[in-house]
Parts: structure tokens; C-alpha cells; sequence
């Protein structure tokens, strides 16, 4: 799962790509095979127009799932709220997929205790399940984080306008959309 903002469009958005168990390695390796020279990991706001078609190119290649949810209406000293918002619903339609795995892109200590919470707060109101096991990793060593960054990018992008990207990518890409106030 990864998050995108265009705070002056009023956009909050949360992705998350399901990846089968048993595909991940063959999802990190074609992930891999898009890194230029001396290039860590992708980063969709880092890569410029014509990298960005062709890492939409990949992930569509790949056959990727992914639900998004766009938040509208953030204000800038809302975000914290949208987040929540938006993870209560992410996490909901991906407990609709019996997805028992869920990792998030680490936001430093703070953030990853006030997602935490969040989730806490989610299983003790049942709106979520106890057996979803949910971590906050450092995209640098996760190349699956990746594919979310993406996602949520190439929404963000055609919410504003742009359906450059959006209408490459092919496959089960589903979004809700949920006011953010």
C-alpha cells in the first residue's frame, strides 16, 4: 500500500496491489529489470514522462490487481483524517479478498504508530480482521512497494486531467472514491 497527494486538487489517494504468494518473486524481478543505472528503487514523482509509460507498460505486463481509494475534498491540515479515512475503506475491500498480508510503505516512527493505531482501532471496532498481518517496510527493500507508488501516481494523474498512464494500464484496477471532509 502506498499513498499519493495533490493537496491543491483536494486528492488523498491509497493503493494497494495484490500480489499472489506464489507470484512475488516473479513480480520483484520484473520490478528489478526497470531500474536505470545507479537507481535504488522507482519512484513514480522522480521518473520523467517517457519512464513513466514505460514502467506503466510493466505493471500492466504484469497483470496486476489493485483498488484504490481516492479521497476527495483534503484540506492540507486534514490529511491525517483522510488517511485514516481512506485506510478504513482500503482495508475493508481488502479484507472482502481475504488478503490475510498487508505491507505499507514505512513512514518513520510516528507515522508507522499512528497507522498502527489505526489498524488497532479497526480490529477493535470489527472493520477489520484480527488475522490480517500488517507491516510498514522501507521501500528501498521492498520492490513490491513499488507497485502501489505507481498506481497511486497514475490515479492521482487522471483525476487531475491527465489519463495518460490510466489508459495504459490494463487489468482489475478498482477505485472508490469517498469525500474526505
Amino acid at each position: 500500500m502506498d499513498e499519493s497527494m495533490r493537496i491543491g486538487a483536494g486528492l488523498y489517494i491509497l493503493s494497494a496491489v495484490m500480489v499472489p504468494e506464489a507470484a512475488t518473486e516473479g513480480y520483484r524481478n520484473a520490478l528489478r529489470e526497470l531500474l536505470l543505472t545507479k537507481q535504488h528503487r522507482l519512484h513514480w514523482r522522480d521518473e520523467g514522462a517517457q519512464r513513466r509509460i514505460e514502467i506503466t507498460h510493466a505493471i500492466a505486463a504484469l497483470g496486476a490487481t489493485s483498488f484504490t481509494v481516492v479521497g476527495t475534498g483534503l484540506h492540507s491540515a486534514k490529511q491525517r483524517r483522510a488517511r485514516r479515512k481512506c485506510m478504513e475503506r482500503l482495508f475493508w475491500h481488502l479484507a472482502q479478498r481475504s488478503v490475510v498480508r498487508a505491507v505499507m510503505e514505512g513512514r518513520g516512527a510516528v507515522g508507522n504508530r499512528e497507522d498502527l493505531d489505526m489498524v488497532n482501532a479497526l480490529r477493535a471496532h470489527n472493520a477489520m480482521p484480527e488475522d490480517m498481518h500488517v507491516d510498514w517496510v522501507d521501500p528501498g527493500g521492498e520492490e513490491l512497494l513499488w507497485l502501489p507508488d505507481a498506481i497511486a501516481g497514475i490515479i492521482a494523474l487522471a483525476e487531475i486531467g491527465d489519463a495518460t498512464f490510466r489508459t495504459i494500464l490494463v487489468g482489475d484496477h478498482r477505485i472508490e472514491r469517498l469525500h474526505c471532509d
